[in-house]
């Protein structure tokens, strides 16, 4: 029988269903959010201008108005008649929502195309507080014409016997029993000619019933169920759809600050200024508060009960405010709903819910995996529940594999767990951070939060010394790997090591710092070392004070550390020895021998410790140290223009890693440099090509940003603009990403070429300026970026400057790095060219001024003498960022 419903019903349906909020359809219509909400309400009939504007902003037809307008005004008329509104004409009990469902509209038509595509048992899976039940209830909404009977909502959580679930949904039918007969039986004879669908929420503590609704299912064919659970009911038919949290705006890098208009279109962001907004009417999302707001949505895992607790405490306390509180206990008690069920009141209650239907082995693992942050491996997880001695303190409960293995699937059926892929593709088992929150309110509660810690410590530098032993690789890839997904988790451990185990906060910083030398940035590595050696007890004389040393020394090893990482390389040699630390001595030997090549340029320093090194490497029997030692060799030799020596060590190299079996990119740069300076950039490029698809599959930064500025250089001098361009707009993502500023600065030369290259010279003196910071520092790119120079004074007709910079770069050429033979060749065209244009007296007066001029003092004449000429000849400097 069809109803007429007033204006204001009619009103909120239509903003629901278009997903508009009070707000939204306010500003529409051109009315006051606070006369829209008395609209809706039934306490205010609006004008009839305002009716119709709210009638077209909701979308109803031109033709439709005169009645809606006459309906809204409270006048009974025939023109009423066309705002008619058909209620629902299938019998129900499903509850109306006084709120919008935020968010959820692709689920909603996924679940409907679904129903109607014949799937009988569909169970919505997800943690506590996603909205599963608010889900379902909209669901069973939308298909409610579909079913001749109905649709009906059964509250299952009030129960926990099983055998009253029968009972329950005959009593939420309506149907009467009576006879001897059971319930199962008098429910199914009512279902079985029914064409009808059951909505049975919270059907997880009453599991063991799931045989019943299999039943149901196979006796009455027009019987449809949609059940809500945080774990399966694994009976045949049964399809999941799993309830994700709501849509999240990602982190932005670095300081950037997201404004409102980009967190507003996610939808846990639109959830919380929605519920904000009922409880503060002038609350806004603003660019003032938008990072604070979205932290808190990203905080809360994008769960809708966790949202809704936070957002109706913005009448005490500011989106910063609540971010600054949101932790521990306070979250967890969080309450402002009345009209829940009291486990849906807070967020401890609603876990807890769930964590009391656990068995006490499944308690038990559940706190222990809450101790992780952001997640862990299978390995990791048996480790810590494990009863292994050495990893700490025994715990009272261990936990065979077999129950960690079964413990983990069912903690991911009932939706305490997830299951990630990590970025190399190994399975990671994480918990969202408020259902971890809960985790660590137990074990703070069990008494044993110190010894979980401290074998979550012992746990991380198990797993490392695992991947650094099993890791044939001198690059340490394993580590680095384990170290890309586990870095939190080191992290956490080190934060409690500090306080309590300084020698495994030692050995976790050593592991760190490698990272950090592969991934970056340059500045964490600095701020750990100091942190580290500032540690009460770090000073005493142990191995781990040897491995960080030495660590400190590798990530320092270039640029204005220098003088730093060779102290500390120095110290760990010295302390590896008198330890009797064999590996330690030979690391820090090649760390020596590292230093002297890149860092001071002393080639007959650097063979002398890398000849040391190798000796110990191959007592040791340790096939990487040898690979990675000959490969340094060579470019020792390489730098002093000893081109077949330096072959046949790379050679030798790629032939010790070949026979021990890992794959070792390194030497082939080495070949490949080898190839561009006798003039091959044909078989340069495929070597440099070659050594890039080998780095990209390891992901250290710095090799990939010397590969791809290689080929850029490459690429440049073939004339290949295109391709150069996109090597080194690559190479400075990474570069950004690394943070090291003299390593981006010396970078700028590729840049600078290549500008130059494509007559672009007001460019190029911009970045020739810009690469001086690097160049102070990484003298082995002087005499090229000299020689560049010159070439572009020489193309501005600058010939003294010219020829004071082929000065200069002979200098460096004598004391620094051979020049190469395609260098070689450069440089002779472009001093012939010259002495020929300012004459042989002249041409060796400025060219005995360059060779003798401090590099700084030369470089900097030179560019500010070109920027001068360009501004002479008004081609104005290149408004341009420097860097892609």
């Amino acid at each position: 029988m069809s109803k007429l419903i007033s204006f204001n019903q009619w009103l909120k349906q239509r903003r629901k269903a278009l997903g508009l909020t009070q707000k939204d359809l306010a500003q529409q219509a051109g009315c006051a959010e606070v006369t829209l909400r008395k609209i809706e309400a039934g306490d205010f009939h609006p004008s009839a201008t305002l009716a119709a504007s709210l009638a077209r902003a909701a979308g109803a037809r031109d033709a439709d108005l005169p009645g809606l307008v006459t309906l809204a005004r409270g006048l009974d008329s025939d023109l009423a008649l066309t705002a008619r509104r058909h209620m629902p004409s299938r019998p129900h009990n499903l509850p109306s929502q006084l709120t919008p469902l935020i968010g959820r509209d692709p689920d909603i038509a996924a679940l409907r195309k679904r129903l109607r595509a014949g799937e009988r048992l569909i169970t919505l899976l997800g943690p506590p507080g996603v909205g599963k039940t608010r889900l379902a209830q909209a669901v069973a909404e939308e298909v409610l014409e579909q079913f001749e009977d109905g649709v009906f909502f059964v509250r299952l959580g009030p129960i926990s016997d099983p055998d009253l679930v029968a009972a329950t949904i005959a009593q939420t039918l309506g149907l009467q029993m009576s006879g001897s007969n059971p319930p199962a039986l008098q429910l199914r004879a009512y279902l079985e000619e029914k064409h009808l669908l059951l909505v049975l929420d919270n059907f997880e503590q009453i599991i063991e019933a799931a045989p019943l609704v299999d039943d149901l299912l196979r006796r009455c064919a027009w019987l449809h169920v949609l059940v809500t659970s945080r774990q399966p009911l694994r009976v045949r038919g049964e399809r999941q759809a799993p309830v994700r949290p709501l849509a999240l705006p990602a982190e932005l890098p670095g300081a950037s600050q997201p404004t409102a208009s980009d967190v507003l279109g996610y939808s846990a962001v639109a959830l919380f200024a929605e519920r904000a907004e009922m409880v503060q009417p002038d609350f806004a999302v603003t660019d003032s508060n938008a990072a604070a707001v979205a932290e808190l949505c990203r905080r809360l895992d994008g769960l809708p009960l966790a949202i809704e607790l936070v957002a109706a405490r913005v009448r005490l306390l500011s989106p910063a405010e609540l971010l600054a509180r949101l932790h521990g206990p306070w979250m967890l008690s969080m309450d402002g709903l009345r009209d829940v069920s009291p486990r849906q009141k807070t967020l401890s209650g609603a876990i807890g819910w769930s964590y009391d239907l656990l068995t006490p082995t499944e308690q038990t693992l559940f706190t222990r995996l809450a101790v992780f942050v952001g997640g862990c491996t299978l390995q990791a997880a048996e480790l810590m529940c494990g009863d292994d001695a050495t990893l700490g303190p025994l715990l009272p409960f261990s936990l065979s594999p077999t129950q960690v293995l079964d413990g983990i699937a069912s903690l991911l059926d009932k939706s305490l767990l997830h299951r990630e892929t990590s970025l190399h593709g190994d399975p990671r088992y994480v918990m969202l951070e408020t259902v971890r929150e809960y985790g660590l309110e137990r074990v703070a509660l069990s008494g044993q939060e110190a010894a979980l810690r401290a074998r979550h410590v012992h746990c991380c530098l198990r797993l490392i010394e695992n991947a650094e032993q099993a890791d044939l690789d001198p690059g340490l890839i394993l580590l680095c790997r384990l170290l890309d997904d586990d870095i939190q988790n080191v992290r956490a451990a080190l934060a409690w090591s500090r306080e309590h185990n300084v020698q495994a906060a030692l050995l976790l910083i050593a592991a760190s710092l490698r990272w950090l030398g592969d991934r970056g940035p340059k500045s964490e590595s600095v701020r750990l070392i100091n942190e580290v050696l500032a540690l009460p007890g770090s000073s005493a004389h142990t191995i781990p004070r040897a491995k960080v040393l030495l660590q400190a020394a590798r990530g320092l090893a270039e640029g204005s550390t220098t003088t730093e990482a060779q102290a500390y390389a120095e110290e760990s040699l010295a302390l590896s020895q008198k330890l009797g630390y064999s590996q330690g001595a030979a690391d820090a030997l090649l760390a020596l021998g590292r230093i002297a090549h890149t860092g001071w340029y002393d080639q007959d320093t650097a063979r002398h410790y890398l000849e040391k090194a190798l000796t110990h490497y191959k007592t040791l029997g340790d096939a990487a140290g040898i690979a990675h030692t000959l490969v340094v060799l060579s470019e020792t030799a390489l730098a002093q223009g000893n081109f077949p020596l330096a072959h046949a060590l790379a050679e030798e190299c790629l032939s010790v890693a070949q026979q021990a079996g890992f794959s070792y990119p390194w030497p082939l740069a080495v070949l490949a440099n080898l190839a561009w300076a006798e003039g091959d950039l044909h078989g340069a490029r495929l070597l440099y090509e070659r050594h890039l698809a080998a780095q990209r599959t390891r992901g250290v930064k710095g090799s990939l940003v010397f590969a791809l500025t290689e080929l850029g250089n490459v690429a440049t001098r073939q004339g290949d603009f295109v391709a150069a361009h996109a090597f080194l707009d690559e190479a400075f993502v990474h570069l950004k990403e690394m943070g090291d500023e003299e390593f981006t600065g010396m970078c700028y030369l590729y840049l600078a070429a290549l500008a130059q290259a494509e007559g672009n010279y007001g460019r190029a003196i911009q970045l020739y300026r810009a690469s001086l910071v690097g160049l102070r520092y990484f003298q082995g790119d002087r005499s090229w970026c000299l020689l560049n120079l010159a070439a572009l004074a020489a193309a501005l007709s600058q010939h003294e400057v010219t020829a004071r910079l082929l000065g200069a770069t002979h200098a460096v050429d004598e004391t620094i790095a051979r020049l190469a033979p395609i260098e070689r060749d450069d440089y002779n065209r472009l001093a012939d060219a010259t002495r020929a244009a300012l004459g042989a007296a002249a041409f060796d007066a400025a060219w005995m001024e360059g060779r003798a001029a401090a590099f700084d003092v030369i470089i900097e004449e030179a560019v500010s003498a070109l920027e001068g000429v360009l501004r002479v000849a008004d081609q104005p400097l290149s408004a341009d960022r420097l860097a892609p």
